[in-house]
């Protein structure tokens, strides 16, 4: 089958694309927003370019910040089947879908209906939610096609946000066999998402960096080791005053803390089940 592969940077666009590769499909074009091209040269591709990956295997590259009638034109001339996606945030023009007679996929990393939107990873993690891959049929409203279908993940205790983000690539970029598949065989079943589940979160804030102290422990240390790479302090408020925190340490579900303390530079929190231990910079009275 003949793809046409819609992705930006990273590892959620660049796995599901190597595993394509190994496959007996064909990539005959990669869609990007303003490709980075070196013509002839082969680089060490630890930027995790997806248009890089697609130049240096002479795959075709498809400008999606260009006019409707170019990118129309350039993708007539891809002779796709169908569209895959992962990790591309604007919206496809109808036009463009409907050059695929398989229609338009898309990897969204959460169990959908739950967590639309662009950061679904921060805010999964932020509420202890279950974490899983979906594949979906792209709509016009975002992340609300129906769905094809979906697994669990299970995380590592304190996994970063990288480690997350390559889980869910390699879970969903193992459902693509499956897919392409049920698409060719005509025997794909989908299933519509339910409204009344679903949840949409945007892109975030400063204040979105918030410990709550009614958390367990243990959520808001895999929480600060999955976001700290946003480069953002958190805070935790503590009676009268908010502490500024940098970076979870550890937690202990067994030490007998009643109150906060600090010891050796280390702020020692209480939460409603266990203690976190962690770094801060500034203790700020409310």
């Amino acid at each position: 089958m003949n793809i046409l592969y819609i992705g930006s940077s990273g590892a959620l666009s660049l796995i599901p694309f190597r595993k394509l590769l190994s496959s007996e499909h064909s990539i005959t074009a990669v869609g990007v927003l303003n490709p980075v091209v070196l013509n002839n040269k082969v680089i060490a591709l630890e930027n995790e370019s997806l248009s890089l990956a697609a130049n240096q295997l002479g795959i075709a590259i498809i400008d999606l910040s260009e006019s409707l009638r170019s990118i129309f034109e350039q993708c007539q001339n891809s002779a796709f089947d169908i569209i895959l996606m992962s990790c591309y945030s604007k919206r496809l023009p109808e036009q463009i879908i409907k050059l695929a007679r398989y229609g338009c996929f898309n990897l969204h990393p959460s169990l959908l209906p739950g967590y639309r939107g662009p950061e679904p990873v921060f805010w999964q993690m932020k509420e202890a939610a279950d974490m899983g891959v979906s594949w979906h049929q792209v709509s016009y409203d975002f992340d609300a096609g129906d769905i094809w279908r979906q697994k669990r993940c299970y995380l590592d205790e304190g996994a970063s946000y990288t480690e997350i983000i390559a889980q869910l690539a390699q879970s969903g970029a193992g459902l693509i066999p499956d897919l392409l598949t049920d698409c060719a065989s005509g025997e794909i079943k989908l299933h519509k998402q339910d409204s009344r589940l679903a949840s949409y979160y945007p892109y975030l804030k400063q204040q979105d960096f918030t410990v709550d102290r009614q958390w367990s422990a243990r959520q808001a240390y895999d929480f600060m080791c999955a976001t700290r790479v946003f480069a953002c302090p958190y805070y935790c408020k503590i009676g009268d005053h908010t502490y500024q925190l940098e970076e979870a340490l550890d937690y202990d579900n067994n030490a007998p803390l009643e109150s906060t303390e600090i010891h050796e530079g280390r702020l020692y929190i209480p939460f409603k089940e266990g203690v976190l231990i962690t770094t801060f910079t500034d203790k700020i009275r409310d």
